[in-house]
């Protein structure tokens, strides 16, 4: 088989910023459009911290310290704010028109003696205007594992009148208009490719990527190896779809080669030359064939969290090392060329990072430290690069 396409990083000249980290030499570094500070309560414990989800302009960010928080990203300032005490879920955009939120009950509604309540379920526009507050509640006896659970969170819609509110190891379903809720499979949604009239359903299982024959559980094929993290699917013009994956590995250097095992299923390996940590991003084709591309890596040891753009645009937060002070966001366009990295601030970081990318990828959202909304810039590539999904947002400099 033929060794990978790699693709070049942009062509853009780099910006210098304070203390440059001396791993990202030769990289292209970004300073913030803007830095959106928001208001704490220090003598508050950070029990959640979630977000950030975006719609328009609006980015909504929440916190066990103030509740949920929507900034105008585009003009650097705070549209509205909504309570929600100690208890946070990530917030969902339902669709252009409103959004999501959960958290403790600001004004507890009254529930049936054979039910529990677990929190309130708010629906809001993107401009702050209530339309639905309900109480979530279920059962004691059915609910007793989620509530008992203080992992991971998150949050994702069904269909039209249900989305599933997952944390740790146990997950609810959730009618979106009555508030009652009911244990389900914590098994995240699959990323979803349909292409010339087949659908395949894409998960990661034990680490590893799994393509789902569409509406099922048959195997149509898998990897061998594991991978760090399932970014999603990436559409570039005239091309087939491919899904971005990526990986944390301790080599400098890339030597793939693959074999192919067919039967229901087809199974990729690769053989790879160790040295230095470094951050991979890879894309492999979403219906199976041996086709695969692999971007300029990163360094770094670990994926916090990442971000994809309806085109395959990534934005990924990176853990350069073991310090818990390095973490850099590091923006790809969806042909592959890595745009930029930026480093966070240097602190010791005990707080999640939240990432998202805006509707045309003209900006990435980071929500960082429990109280930072930091704008990064586009992710479009130069129309002059080969598969360049987009053209620049930005007017060129005369």
């Amino acid at each position: 088989m033929p060794e990978p396409l790699v693709v070049a990083d942009a062509a853009i000249t780099t910006t210098d910023v304070a203390k440059p980290w001396p791993e990202l030499e030769g990289y292209t570094r970004v300073l913030p459009e803007r830095v959106i500070p928001l208001p704490t309560k220090p003598d508050m414990p950070r029990f959640a911290l979630a977000g950030p989800v975006i719609t328009g302009d609006i980015a909504v960010v929440a916190s066990s310290q103030f509740g949920f928080v929507a900034v105008d990203w585009k003009r650097g300032v705070i549209a509205w704010t909504k309570p929600a005490g100690t208890q946070v879920a990530p917030p969902l955009v339902l669709d252009a028109n409103e959004l999501m939120l959960i958290g403790d009950c600001a004004n507890p509604p009254p529930v049936a003696a054979t039910e529990q309540l677990i929190g309130c379920l708010r629906i809001v526009t993107p401009t702050g205007v209530d339309r639905l507050y309900v109480a979530i509640r279920g059962k004691p006896k059915a609910i007793e594992a989620f509530v008992a659970e203080r992992g991971p969170q998150r949050t994702w819609r069904v269909d039209e009148h249900t989305i599933h509110w997952k944390r740790g190891d146990a997950a609810l379903a959730i009618d979106l208009a009555t508030g009652v809720a009911k244990p389900v499979a914590p098994t995240p949604p699959p990323v979803v490719v349909e292409y010339k009239g087949k659908r395949w359903d894409i998960a990661q299982v034990d680490q590893k990527i799994v393509g789902y024959k569409g509406g099922t559980k048959q195997v149509a094929w898998t990897t061998e190896d594991p991978y760090t993290a399932l970014i999603g699917a990436v559409w570039l013009p005239e091309m087939g779809p491919m899904i971005r994956i990526a990986n944390a590995s301790t080599r400098s250097s890339m030597a793939r080669s693959s074999s192919v095992a067919r039967s229901s299923s087809l199974a990729r390996s690769s053989s790879l030359a160790r040295s230095s940590s470094e951050i991979d991003l890879i894309d492999i084709d979403a219906t199976g064939s041996l086709r695969a591309a692999v971007a300029k890596p990163t360094p770094g040891i670990d994926v916090l969290a990442s971000a994809v753009s309806s085109v395959g645009d990534a934005a990924l937060a990176i853990r350069l090392d073991n310090s818990l002070r390095r973490d850099l966001i590091v923006g790809y366009a969806a042909n592959a060329v890595l745009m930029w990295v930026y480093p966070l601030p240097e602190i010791q970081r005990a707080n999640p990072i939240g990432v998202a990318i805006s509707e045309d990828a003209d900006a990435v959202v980071v929500f960082h430290d429990g109280d930072t909304i930091t704008v990064l810039p586009e992710l479009s590539a130069p129309p002059t690069t080969p598969g360049a999904a987009r053209a620049s947002s930005k007017n060129p400099t005369p």
